[in-house]
């Protein structure tokens, strides 16, 4: 159970996790040369990354990507997620995190220089292979990725509650609540057994605030099995 100053403590950082200024930061942000200056705002006034809302607003905005609630890590940054990449709440994100959406064409063309398929090149005027668009990557809650993990076009789902080993490389989907690691990414486990699996799934305990769950008892979901 958690304590009154326990459950206290979060409700004062939801109430501040969107500031006053929020909306000056968010239209601010569209001058480069001030976008570093408004998430360092947006750090000091909304209580850090793991609760501000404006710059999950920047995300979305700006660079298109959706990020959950209290979800955080060196590898949620727009310079890594691709436009389009869906992150649930409460994921862990560590550094080093690579993700491609689009390989280079093996089949069915005499060469694979992005010359050929890349219109950014100057050749062409528009690409011959699909966009990084039209293979976005969704990423569940409560997902941790450690550190130095590569994710292949072919991965286009991370389930709720997985966890991916440091250093993977991770090339198909992966199950919910399920440990894969490795070079390619391989299971090693499952977290839970299916019946806590079912009932975490049903839960759906990461829609919560960070307050009404510390009171939900949902945590001990595990612990009763």
């Amino acid at each position: 159970m958690f304590t009154k100053d326990q459950i206290k403590w979060a409700e004062d950082r939801e109430l501040a996790s969107i500031s006053l200024f929020s909306g000056v930061i968010l239209k601010a942000y569209r001058f480069k040369s001030l976008r570093n200056l408004c998430l360092k705002l947006t750090n000091r006034l909304e209580k850090g990354p793991v609760f501000s809302q404006t710059r999950r607003k920047i995300f979305d905005e700006y660079h298109g990507l959706n990020v959950g609630r209290y979800s955080y890590g060196p590898g949620l940054i727009p310079s890594i997620l691709p436009r389009g990449t869906f992150v649930g709440k409460y994921c862990s994100i560590g550094a080093g995190l690579r993700v491609y959406r689009r390989h280079h064409p093996f089949f069915n063309t005499l060469t694979q220089h992005p010359l050929f398929y890349n219109h950014k090149l100057g050749l062409l005027e528009f690409d011959t292979i699909s966009k990084i668009e039209d293979n976005p990557l969704v990423i569940g809650s409560d997902v941790l990725i450690g550190e130095g993990v590569i994710i292949m076009p072919s991965c286009k789902l991370i389930s709720d509650g997985a966890v991916v080993g440091a250093g993977s490389i991770v090339t198909k989907n992966v199950e919910p609540f399920t440990i894969v690691a490795g070079n390619p990414a391989k299971f090693i486990k499952k977290r839970f057994s299916d019946k806590t699996i079912e009932k975490v799934l049903t839960s759906k305990w990461w829609e919560l605030p960070l307050s009404d769950l510390l009171c939900s008892g949902y945590l001990s979901l595990v612990k009763k099995e």
